[in-house]
């Protein structure tokens, strides 16, 4: 077999494989520790959009945008997942943004977390927008995300704000919501629990569900 065949023959498996492992969020990664947390939150990011509904849905013919702003190595992992996917019926790309004028037409947000501080205008811009922000800081949420990974005991997990998703005009489906480490509820059904990062507390409403994915530490 050519040696450029092979390569997208393994390209295509590893696809395969991340996106059977990320069928269900509540699936393990014990089974696929040879993938790096890049490769995992890429194959979340691209699983999130299935599960979010944005107030207008665009023409067949306008791709659907992940965008990436400092997290080079998950821009990465994303331009081998999505060559030929689609989402809700569109082609997936992938974009890196560095100012607000790269948000026009994007639907996803991730902001690695080296990003955080100095996207500050970046986030502001989005937030205002139909856009799903993505982060991994531990300011993420109170940072306007509606969704943040944190990792608990080696196994990457994420939180989800519906407060943020309504100030986006999203809707996150509840399929979605059971899975996640950490609920923030809208004010009325506000309760105190502890949020899954050590030595600290949040008053906001939350449910916990073990649904994690543990990953490895490999390239």
């Amino acid at each position: 077999m050519p040696k450029e065949r092979l390569g997208r023959t393994r390209r295509n498996l590893t696809r395969a494989v991340l996106l059977v492992v990320f069928a269900c969020f509540s699936a393990t990664l014990v089974q696929a520790a040879q993938f790096s947390v890049d490769a995992v939150k890429a194959a979340y990011l691209f699983r999130f959009a299935q599960y979010i509904e944005w107030p207008e849905p665009a023409s067949p013919d306008v791709p659907f945008v992940i965008a990436v702003s400092g997290a080079d190595d998950v821009a990465v992992q994303l331009e081998r997942l999505l060559p030929g996917m689609t989402i809700n019926g569109r082609r997936a790309i992938v974009r890196r943004v560095t100012r607000t004028q790269g948000l026009e037409g994007v639907h996803i947000l991730f902001v690695g977390a080296s990003a955080f501080s100095r996207t500050r205008a970046l986030r502001a811009l989005a937030i205002e927008k139909p856009i799903l922000v993505v982060t991994e800081s531990e300011d993420g949420i109170d940072g306007g995300a509606v969704i943040n990974f944190i990792e608990v005991d080696r196994n990457l997990r994420f939180e989800i704000s519906l407060i943020a998703a309504d100030r986006s005009r999203l809707k996150v489906n509840s399929a979605l919501l059971s899975v996640a480490a950490r609920v923030e509820r809208r004010p009325q059904g506000a309760i105190n629990c502890f949020d899954g990062y050590p030595h600290r507390q949040r008053p906001n409403g939350c449910l916990i569900r073990m649904a994690s994915a543990g990953f490895g530490r490999g390239a």
